[in-house]
């Protein structure tokens, strides 16, 4: 309840916040005006009453599911469809399918109870066959491999990107090409069926046949009978010769929800989101789009445009006085005095200057300068004393905070520091091109300025660079700057050229924003529904654990749950819609009841073990950390522990990412808004940035391993090579089919520019056990050269053989390349290539997932595949992200002997989760096993499981390490997963998989993420809480 009234009290402010604004923009300062006031007790309590039955009718509306939200703000969201379709009556019907729909000259893409897949990302550079002349060679897309192969080779070109279909699928084949400066051309072949293409490079119509050609600009769609691709063309700073291709799949998604596009002549607004139904098209202009309309006015008849200092310029409020008066006797005004003024402007004028609408658009104006320079400085908490802020000699406005865009200066959120002043109001200072900081010079100062010092008067200065982050191109962008005064000054100034933030603005900011720049020129753009009003308002949400403990209540995460690390999980702060209490909190209802899967007492283990080892470097003993040292620069860490049986995670462990103060909470999810895959926000275990800092390494083996075994099923030559050979065969078969082989190499090709090299250059062959080498004995000592040969051998688009081949082949349709690549096809299966939801299947069927969401992991990703040495690259963990909850369920699967689906969702207002039994693997299991069981007793995790204290678990443990290089420094990426059989801990029932990560280190997998999972299973078999019956 309390969470309910504060939300409603807080929607209440700021309506009447809302109301006070528009009324003093529209009436300007009213006098005061004292008078008496009397108070008439029975109004009073009438008043009262009413008030009660309000707060009463409102608290019963929340508990409403939210489906009057999609038809009203899908009825304002029509407005974008006004130029092309006003006054039409469109309908989503509630039946699921998708199809074109012609009126006039402008089309409709209708896809009902649809939903549009992850994106298939294509870098069209690797499609140009000379950068000089970027024509862009055949794309094909839907083809079946031989098709395409065959294509290809009577081309005489090598392919290099196949995306492919499914046998029989109804995909037709689709062919794109062109010169990459201008539209693509599209082709189609539905075979017996029939297609539409509809893009905005066209004329509003769609073409329809069974074969045809479209053109595509920037957006299209192909649509044919239950089935649609949209292709979205975009510009890209790796290949600004041809930019990326976008490629989605249209594929069944919540009943009763529609996605509608439309298309006119070169035009294609965005796709809107509506529920089923019927909807009229406002045949003009609504008044909603009053502002925007007097912005264009007003551009028309040059009275704002951008000026040459990159901000927006404002005729003056007095233009049409000045023009009245004689002559002699005007005051100078560069740049307006040319500029003529009928009396249609003199109208405009008076509307800018002395309207609601005028006041509307100069305070985005007013908005838009301000953040188009930054200057911006915090000083460390507690200092009393204020700096001064003047441009041109003029003392100006001061705002709080940083824009949102700003943020992607940093790398991570600043701690230790008072939050951001910056300047408010370039445009009062003319000109200037830099602003002046004062500050009285009575004590030494310190602070964090964004923006470059040019002069510095009255103190002495040691600075040192602070800007980290993806949007810094000089790192002294942002400096850390300590002032110590000089003998006898009174004062400091510091002259502090701006940033210039055209660079960001656009990107985080853009949402939020009416005016932008396009092309050199001031544009106006509405803005979309938000968020916000799109989903209830927040329910009382409840959490406990898996034994009831307490993890939240009454807004918040309870103290326990905030010790053992769980507080971006379960969440921050109440506006932390993605967290665990956040998402739950978006669900209809007035409040909600939820158990989670987590363990508090491992939790809390696993976070400590983490904290110590893996961030600090130090010896944990289940109590007490010690000799810890700092954490490295950008070092994070996760852990996952979860019950391989049934998939429930009992423990989720993370750090790195920053402290998480509730008190700062808006430039926490500022940060969130501009960098959401650096955010602190994120969770390590769940969640990974998409950088080459979250490799999984030879961790990965684990997976080739299972996709060898499944090649070998039908390939008698590679089920001896991981039977075990004598070297000597091993070395034979290799020359025989031309690879440049040799298991006695460190290295593999032996004679290649680019070669996949064992760790330290160990050799293969002294790991033989009795002559042989197979399976087991490459993953005991996880050996690259070995695994890399063998995925080549394995992959049917390399054409077993030693050249040539496919490798760029990828798939459009999930399944498509699982029978070619066999290694991807099984990370395919485990999870690869999708989020993960964890929610148990508890969440209502039309809940409105977001990227981030604490239920929903991030996929683990194989990156696009263009070469042969790719192959082999991936085949050792490498070019490739991974979270701690993916390794896990890889080793799960391993142990169980299938597929395992997480769950940390295990109970929602009274109804459980059902545990959701994974396929068989269906391949063999025991060569994989035995090489993870020598991964611990004997191989490169042996030395964190030596000591006697291991003596019991360490016969029931299997695992794999690995290390995955990230630069040229020497540091890695280090992991360690594996599971523990039932039994290997007192009273321990069930089977528990795990997997933990540490970033930027200079150890390995063995020697630094190894140890956290074993102080981990030490300290649970110290304290055995199932032997205890806890």
């Amino acid at each position: 309840m309390t969470a309910t009234l504060a939300s409603l009290m807080g929607s209440f402010a700021a309506s009447r916040t809302a109301r006070r604004r528009a009324r003093n923009l529209r009436l300007g300062a009213q006098p005061a005006v004292s008078r008496g006031v009397s108070v008439n007790l029975w109004a009073l309590l009438a008043f009262g009453a009413a008030l009660v039955g309000a707060v009463v009718l409102a608290l019963a509306a929340r508990s409403l599911p939210a489906g009057g939200h999609a038809a009203s703000s899908g009825s304002a969201a029509l407005a974008s469809l006004q130029p092309l379709l006003g006054g039409v009556t469109l309908r989503v019907p509630r039946e699921p399918g998708i199809d074109i729909v012609q009126h006039g000259g402008a089309a409709l893409v209708v896809a009902s109870g649809m939903r549009l897949d992850a994106p298939v990302r294509i870098d069209l550079c690797t499609q140009l066959l000379d950068p000089q002349r970027p024509l862009v060679l055949p794309l094909r897309i839907g083809y079946p491999f031989a098709e395409a192969a065959a294509l290809a080779s009577a081309a005489g070109t090598p392919p290099r990107n196949v995306l492919l279909g499914m046998p029989g699928s109804a995909m037709p084949r689709v062919e794109l090409r062109g010169d990459a400066r201008q539209p693509l051309r599209l082709g189609w072949n539905a075979a017996n069926g029939r297609a539409a293409w509809i893009g905005d490079a066209g004329t509003g119509v769609a073409q329809r046949g069974s074969r045809g050609e479209g053109m595509l600009g920037k957006q299209g769609w192909l649509v044919w009978k239950d089935g649609a691709l949209r292709f979205t063309r975009r510009a890209s700073n790796a290949c600004p010769q041809a930019g990326e291709l976008l490629l989605q799949r249209a594929v069944p998604g919540t009943a009763g929800i529609g996605l509608v596009q439309a298309f006119g002549h070169g035009l294609a607004p965005a796709p809107l989101q509506l529920a089923a139904g019927e909807y009229q098209v406002p045949a003009a202009r609504p008044r909603g789009l009053e502002d925007a309309l007097l912005f264009e006015q007003l551009q028309a008849h040059g009275l704002v445009h951008l000026g040459g200092n990159g901000l927006a310029e404002l005729a003056p409020r007095d233009l049409a006085g000045w023009h009245a008066a004689a002559p002699d006797g005007r005051a100078p005004l560069p740049g307006w005095d040319k500029l003529p003024l009928d009396e249609e402007g003199r109208r405009l004028l008076d509307r800018l200057y002395y309207r609601a609408d005028g006041a509307f658009v100069r305070e985005q104006l007013r908005v838009f300068n301000s953040e188009r320079r930054l200057l911006a400085w915090r000083v460390r908490p507690g200092s009393q004393r204020q700096w001064q802020a003047s441009v041109g000699g003029v003392p100006v406005a001061q705002d709080e905070g940083l824009p949102v865009a700003a943020m992607r200066l940093f790398a991570r959120l600043p701690e230790g520091w008072a939050p951001w002043r910056r300047v408010g109001a370039w445009d009062s200072g003319g000109h200037a091109p830099s602003a002046l900081l004062a500050l009285d010079a009575s004590a030494p100062a310190e602070l964090l300025l964004a923006g470059r010092v040019r002069r510095i008067e009255g103190a002495s200065a040691l600075t040192s660079s602070a800007c980290d982050g993806r949007a810094c191109r000089e790192p002294d962008a942002v400096q850390r700057v300590r002032l110590t005064p000089l003998p006898g000054a009174q004062r400091i100034l510091l002259e502090v050229e701006p940033l210039d933030l055209a660079q960001l603005v656009g990107s985080s900011d853009a949402a939020y924003r009416h005016v932008r720049v396009e092309q050199g020129r001031l544009v106006w753009h509405a803005l979309p529904a938000t968020e916000s009003s799109l989903r209830p308002a927040l329910a009382e949400v409840q959490l406990s654990g898996s034994k009831g403990e307490a993890l939240w209540a009454d807004g918040k995460a309870s103290a326990a749950a905030q010790a053992a690390g769980l507080g971006p999980l379960l969440g921050v702060h109440r506006e932390h819609a993605s967290s665990v209490a956040g998402m739950l909190a978006r669900v209809p209802g007035a409040s909600h009841t939820a158990r989670l899967s987590l363990d508090l007492r491992l939790q809390a283990a696993a976070q400590a073990a983490l904290d110590c080892i893996a961030l600090g470097e130090g010896k944990w003993d289940g109590k007490a950390c010690v000799g810890a040292r700092p954490v490295a620069q950008g070092r994070q860490a996760g852990l996952v522990l979860l019950d391989a049986g049934n998939g429930d995670v009992l423990a989720a462990a993370g750090g790195g990412v920053g402290k998480l103060d509730p008190n700062r909470w808006q430039e926490v999810r500022d940060f969130d808004r501009a960098d959401p895959a650096r955010s602190p926000l994120r969770l390590p275990a769940f969640q990974h940035d998409g950088g080459a800092e979250r490799a999984p390494g030879s961790t990965f083996k684990v997976v080739t391993a299972l996709g060898l075994e499944t090649a070998a099923r039908h390939d008698a030559r590679l089920e001896r090579l991981l039977q075990g050979q004598p070297l000597a065969e091993i070395d034979a078969m290799a020359r025989e089919s031309g690879y440049g082989f040799r298991i006695g190499a460190p290295s593999y090709p032996v004679d290649g520019k680019a070669r996949v090299t064992n760790f330290r250059e160990q050799l293969a062959g002294a790991r033989a056990v009795e002559g042989r080498f197979g399976l087991a004995q490459a993953m005991t000592h996880s050996v690259n050269t070995w695994f890399a040969w063998s995925a080549e051998l394995g992959d049917r688009s390399l054409g077993g053989q030693a050249q040539g081949g496919v490798p760029g082949v990828r798939e459009i349709e999930p399944g498509a390349i699982d029978a070619l690549r066999p290694v991807a096809g099984m990370a395919r299966r485990l999870g690869f290539g999708a989020p993960l939801r964890l929610d148990g299947g508890l969440l209502p069927e039309d809940f409105r997932w977001s990227a981030w969401d604490a239920l929903q992991a991030s996929a683990s990703m194989l990156d696009p595949i263009q070469t042969r040495h790719e192959v082999r690259q991936m085949a050792i963990g490498l070019r490739m992200q991974a979270t701690p909850l993916q390794m896990a369920l890889v080793a799960a699967a391993v142990g169980q002997g299938g597929l395992v689906m997480p769950r940390l969702l295990l109970e929602l207002d009274g109804r459980e989760a059902k545990v959701q039994p994974g396929a068989e693997l269906g391949v063999r299991l025991d060569r994989i096993r035995a090489g993870m069981k020598g991964v611990v007793d004997r191989g490169t995790a042996a030395s964190a499981f030596r000591g006697k204290e291991f003596d019991r678990l360490r016969h029931g443990l299997f695992g794999k390490t690995g290390t995955a290089p990230t630069g040229e420094d020497g540091m890695a990426t280090v992991w360690f997963m594996g599971w523990l059989e039932p039994g290997s801990l007192p009273g321990q029932t069930r089977r528990l998989a795990f997997a933990a990560f540490v970033s930027q280190s200079s150890l390995t997998g063995g020697t630094h993420a190894a140890p956290v999972v074993a102080a981990l299973l030490k300290s649970m078999q110290d304290q055995s809480p199932e032997q205890k019956g806890e």
